[in-house]
Formats: structure tokens, sequence, C-alpha cells
């Protein structure tokens, strides 16, 4: 069985992941490490481009250099779509005035390290592009995806897993499904309140369910980073991390996997 070390590199992946799916295009540029809940502003240029998904790809990586290293089909809120990583030698600082050329039309939001882009096509669907380079990190990123038309803003209660505890107050449930591999990544809010309770609650709910804990992170009030847990029978993983945004709210991030 792995360390929690590399459960914890993976979870990071899926939250970025999870980013361009499910953030709407006016986040906060400071949040796109975390599954964003709302809030901030976006940029749009002034002309417009009519680039199909496909085109805006090839183009894209044509500009980049880039390769693609990983496509899957996942659900998102019930939704299904595909969703494609791939990595570039070309910083992005040098880069970023070249894609926004490319896509003058879009909504963007970013910073130093990251550009998510939003683009509405023909059909109804929206493309997405999140460009990240972390500090001190090579090579670029690119998650891309089309997310359709009748996309739900919240996962319906129906497809929530067990596995995941609710906590009083909770609200804004989003939930990611990879078929492929039998994992999930969900977040919801928890609006005015703060990180101590909100986590013992999660530990102890997670606890009682057959989970044992991996490290004792949960403890680390300061840190707020979440915890790793493991299961028996069947073999599995889960993960949940939690943060508190700049309006009040704690955001409960959750990933769980088969290992089996």
């Amino acid at each position: 069985m792995k360390s929690p070390a590399a459960p914890k590199k993976t979870f990071r992946l899926l939250v970025l992941a999870a980013t361009l799916l499910a953030a709407p295009c006016g986040l906060h540029a400071d949040v796109f490490s975390i599954w964003p809940f709302g809030g901030g502003s976006a940029g749009k240029g002034g002309v417009s481009d009519d680039l199909s998904a496909e085109s805006a790809e090839d183009t894209l990586a044509t500009m980049l250099d880039a390769t693609q290293f990983w496509s899957e089909k996942v659900t998102v809120n019930g939704r299904n779509m595909t969703m494609k990583i791939s990595m570039s030698d070309q910083p992005l600082s040098l880069v970023r005035a070249s894609v926004l050329k490319l896509f003058p039309s879009a909504q963007v939001a970013g910073n130093e390290s990251s550009l998510l882009m939003k683009r509405p096509l023909d059909d109804g669907t929206t493309q997405r592009i999140f460009l990240l380079q972390l500090r001190g990190m090579n090579p670029l990123l690119q998650f891309t995806t089309v997310l359709p038309k009748d996309m739900p803003k919240e996962c319906p209660a129906a497809l929530w897993p067990a596995d995941f505890p609710v906590v009083s107050g909770a609200a804004n449930f989003s939930l990611m499904n990879f078929p492929n591999r039998g994992s999930y990544f969900g977040t919801y809010a928890v609006a005015n309140s703060e990180i101590a309770p909100v986590m013992d609650d999660l530990a102890a709910k997670i606890k009682s369910a057959g989970w044992g804990p991996a490290t004792m992170e949960h403890a680390d009030l300061f840190e707020g980073a979440g915890e790793v847990f493991m299961k028996k029978d069947p073999d599995a993983l889960l993960l949940f991390g939690i943060v508190r945004d700049a309006a009040g709210s704690v955001q409960v991030s959750f990933y769980t996997r088969k290992l089996k």
C-alpha cells in the first residue's frame, strides 16, 4: 500500500482538475488550488472568436508545443464529459499574452501561476481551459474540457456517495465521478462556520464508518489540511481537505477510491 504522501499528490491533481470543471469563471484568482464556490472578478476580451473546441485545443497545443498525456471520461453532477490534461515546457509568463490573444472573447481569471478561460460555443456548450504552472514546477499543465449546456449547478442528492459525510449547514454540493477508476471527488460549503468544529465532526463521522486515519493531520487546525483514511475489505482510500475562505465559509473536499 502506498504511503500517505503519494495519495496526497493524486488528491492535489484531482483538486486542480475539479477547479477546471466546476469553478465559476468569476472566481478569486487566489483560490485556484481549491474547489471554488464563487466570488471575484473576470476579464473579457474585446472581439469574438469562433474556434470550435477541437480547433481551439489543436491551435493551443501547437502554440504551447504541448503533449497530451491523459484523457478520461468523467461525470460532473450527473453529466458526462471528457477531461484532457496536457503538458508543455513553455513558461506561463511568456505565453500568457499569446493565449489571451488566441481567445479574445473568452472570460478569463488568473494569477501569476494560473489562467482559467471560459468559452461559450455555438452549440450551447462551454469549453474551459485551465493553465497551471506552480512556483518551481515544470512543466506547464493544461486541463481542457467541454461542459454540456444543461450542466447542473449542484450535485443531485441521489448521486451523493454514502462515504462522503455531510455536516449541518452544508450547501453548494458538487461531485466529480471517475467511472473508469471507481473514484469520486466531491465538495460542499458550510457558511458562517469555523474549521475546528467542522473538522471534528467530519473526522468522527468518517471514523465511525470504519475508516482508519493514516496520519493525524486532522488535529492540526492551524494548517487545516485534512486527513488521509484507509479501509479494508475492500481496500479503499479516503481523503478530505478543509479550508476557510474570506467570506467565512468552510470549504470541504473529499476524494475516495477503491484500491483493488
